[in-house]
């Protein structure tokens, strides 16, 4: 490949930048998913730098010139955190061009879009989240399967994503306690695990008895629709399936959905006694900052000044 200097115009580095980038690629020490991620990021910022050549606007990259793509996410209406990710992108990329005197890192110091404190979706309330489960009716394997996941979900927190990619052999029995092993955002192998009490295994196991299904590799959760019968569902038809019980109970707020369900999982546990870093651990957040969110939420709540005016 031809090397880029840093006296190139950048209509050179568009055109070589799918070179560029699987040179990159293969040089990050990352798991797929996160290969999986630079790649869409640097394509958009390939077509960024392509519309700019066609019209005329590229001589050679300057950080004013990344500045303008930031612009260019915020124009598109993305949101903070997946803005982020496409600059970390970037930054990432042109830290690898500079230290293999490629082209300079004109992406250095270039900050990140501020996100919001707190979460973009609410938590349920104990009462709500006990008629969500009440109001599933379990007399059909499809009723069966949607309380069985929402119960897993309300008692452990996890992803949509995570649910769905179980087997039935990420259920192991150990000498004191029942877990479900999980492949964790970001990660390439199910290395980390929820534990299963009583009350969200039992649901989970009459359906594996009504599915008459015992093989290891089979999904934990699957179709019976005709057109699909025994595939692995989706996160679509997951959280329809939420949304679907959602409205039943008469919850139509924006902000409530399949992933509230995390939410609430993390807001009763602390609400019950768990600490911050028991709450952190079954969440399985990289950063506690990310857990702290939740206390403050919680605490603000319970202790809301707003209380003490009495007018």
């Amino acid at each position: 490949m031809k090397e880029i200097t840093p006296r190139q115009p950048a209509g050179t580095l568009a055109a070589n930048l799918d070179q560029l980038i699987e040179s990159f690629l293969l040089a990050q020490d990352v798991g797929i998913t996160s290969k999986v991620v630079y790649r869409r990021a640097l394509k958009r910022f390939k077509e960024f730098l392509s519309l700019r050549e066609a019209a005329g606007g590229v001589g050679y990259l300057t950080k004013t010139d990344i500045v303008q793509y930031k612009s260019h996410l915020l124009a598109e209406g993305l949101s903070p955190r997946t803005g982020n990710l496409y600059l970390t992108s970037v930054r990432q990329f042109f830290k690898y061009l500079e230290s293999n005197r490629i082209y300079p890192d004109v992406s250095a110091g270039l900050k990140g879009f501020k996100r919001s404190y707190g979460f973009n979706r609410d938590p349920l309330t104990l009462q709500q989240a006990r008629d969500l489960l009440n109001s599933i009716d379990t007399s059909d394997m499809i009723g069966l399967r949607d309380f069985a996941m929402i119960n897993l979900m309300l008692r452990t927190g996890l992803r949509t994503m995570e649910v769905v990619g179980s087997n039935v052999g990420d259920i192991r029995q150990t000498s004191n306690a029942t877990l479900l092993y999980v492949r964790s955002k970001g990660k390439d192998a199910k290395d980390d695990f929820v534990v299963l009490t009583r009350e969200a295994y039992e649901p989970i196991a009459r359906y594996l008895a009504a599915r008459h299904c015992t093989d290891p590799r089979a999904a934990l959760f699957v179709s019976h629709r005709n057109y699909n019968e025994d595939g692995r569902i989706t996160t679509k038809t997951l959280r329809c399936a939420v949304k679907r019980q959602l409205l039943a109970i008469g919850v139509f707020s924006s902000r409530i959905s399949a992933h509230s369900l995390r939410h609430t999982f993390a807001t009763m546990a602390l609400q019950n006694g768990a600490t911050i870093e028991q709450v952190r651990d079954t969440l399985r957040h990289q950063n506690i900052t990310t857990t702290q969110i939740y206390v403050h939420t919680t605490d603000r709540l319970e202790h809301a000044a707003e209380d003490t005016i009495k007018i």
